[in-house]
Order: structure tokens, then sequence, then C-alpha cells
């Protein structure tokens, strides 16, 4: 997939609880080695049987169902504390090429090729009230990614009290959330933000207008792209090779930017 390209989104949500269902990333397009996504609830949901609920199928360029990809998901659930999100997995095996489920049962998703990931309306929540209406997002598979982010490469820029970061490819939006923060030079505090993610990057809100100064954006090395790749080291690691030949192991990342009197007031 090129990176830091901008992609169109074909995204369907509903309401349950009084709030709405979103998936996370929603972009148009994901990269064939794609591995996790993000369901969030405004309730907590029911538990237990949440496959039963889920579905990846492949499409024509009209939308319409081609077939139902088989055995798609890591089918382990994976809450957070609330209930209220769930980290939805594509089988490691199946996109690591050369592992056995792979060689077996073959990719999950094909370069080129497009797909619906389908949360049932039959889906409840604790209360018993059901989603209602299919819950969808629709994507063409691009190239796999097989590199590592590289923080160097990014741009960082501010306007109007958030800093926007261009990143050269799209980040996995929890990694990012855990994984970057931002502290006013000479101080250790992490200054209180929401951090959005997009495929150029990211968007970094702050609870409080930042005031002139130059700032730090750390980036942790296990910070991951959509394909599992972290800063620290790339995704497919062949185990029977030397340190050597193995691949870039990096460490963390420190940008620094500036505010300036304009861009706070």
């Amino acid at each position: 997939m090129s990176r830091g390209l901008a992609l169109a989104v074909f995204f369907l949500w509903s309401s349950v609880a009084g709030g709405e269902v979103r998936i996370e990333p929603a972009l148009a397009e994901l990269p064939a080695n794609h591995l996790k996504f993000y369901l969030h609830f405004p309730g907590p949901m029911e538990r237990g049987e949440v496959f039963r609920y889920l579905r990846l199928v492949e499409i024509d360029g009209d939308g319409r169902e081609f077939q139902e990809v088989p055995e798609p998901f890591r089918e382990v659930e994976l809450w957070d504390e609330t209930f209220t999100r769930l980290t939805l997995w594509f089988h490691p095996g199946r996109q690591k090429p050369g592992v056995n489920l792979n060689v077996e049962i073959g990719p999950i998703l094909e370069e080129g090729k497009s797909y619906r990931l389908e949360i049932s309306g039959k889906w409840r929540d604790e209360s018993g009230k059901a989603i209602g209406e299919i819950v969808a997002h629709e994507f063409v598979a691009g190239p796999p990614d097989e590199t590592q982010p590289d923080p160097s490469k990014w741009k960082i820029t501010t306007k109007g009290g958030f800093v926007r970061v261009m990143t050269d490819g799209p980040l996995d939006p929890e990694s990012l959330r855990k994984r970057v923060v931002v502290r006013r030079v000479g101080e250790e505090e992490n200054l209180a933000s929401t951090i959005e993610s997009d495929s150029e990057g990211m968007a970094i809100r702050f609870d409080s207008p930042l005031n002139p100064g130059r700032y730090r954006l750390f980036v942790d090395p296990q910070l991951e792209d959509l394909a599992g790749n972290s800063v620290a080291r790339p995704f497919n690691v062949d185990l029977t090779k030397t340190s050597e030949t193995r691949g870039t192991e990096l460490l963390g990342a420190e940008l620094s930017f500036e505010v300036p009197s304009s861009d706070s007031e």
C-alpha cells in the first residue's frame, strides 16, 4: 500500500443503547497482511459467543457478496476492561507467509480484492438490546506492508490548537494512543491529549491549548502499523536467521516541534 495515500472511506454504523458502533481502522484500503480491527460499542456487550456475529466476505465492485472468507479470525475474545471495545485479530498464522495455516488454507486477504467486515445486527448489549442493523466496513486489500514505521521520515505541523503528524504510512489506532506522547521541553509530564489516526498519519488534540514554545513528541519502539510492524522490528521475522540478517531493530524516537505565538492565539 502506498504510504501516505489519502483514501475514501465506506463506513456504516448503527446505534445501540443510545450510542454509535464503530469499526477502526476505517480506511478504504488496507494492506493484504492487515492484522487487527477494533470494534467500539457505546455500552458493555454480551460476551462468550461473539464470533457468531462476525463475518468477513469477499465482494465484487458493486458491493455484492461473492463468498465468505473461511476461518479469518483468531477466535479469542480480547475485550477492554469496560467490555465496550473488542480487539478483532485476523489469524496471524494465515497472515504470516510460510506459516502452516498460510500454506494449508491460504492468506485471508488477497491483494486487489475487495472485502466487507460485518457485525450482525442481532448482537446484543448486556441489557439485551440488539444493535438492530448490520454494521459494516468495505475495503480493498492493497500490497502487503513489510516496512517498519520510521519516525525520522515524519513531518510535524501545528495549526489551530492541534498538532498534525504526517507519518510514512497508516498506523494502528490503538497503538498510537498508547505509544505516542507529547511533553513540553524541560518538563516530564505527558500532556493530556486525544489522538486520531487516518491514512496520512495522526492529529493530536490537547485538552488544554498549547502555549508558545518547544515540545517533544516521544514514539515508543513498540508502536505498530496496520500489519504489525513496529518501530523496533518487522512483524515477519525469520527466527532461523542470525540477528544480523533478521531485519532492522530500532529504538524509539524523539521528535521536536515548536508552537509559535500565532498558533496559540
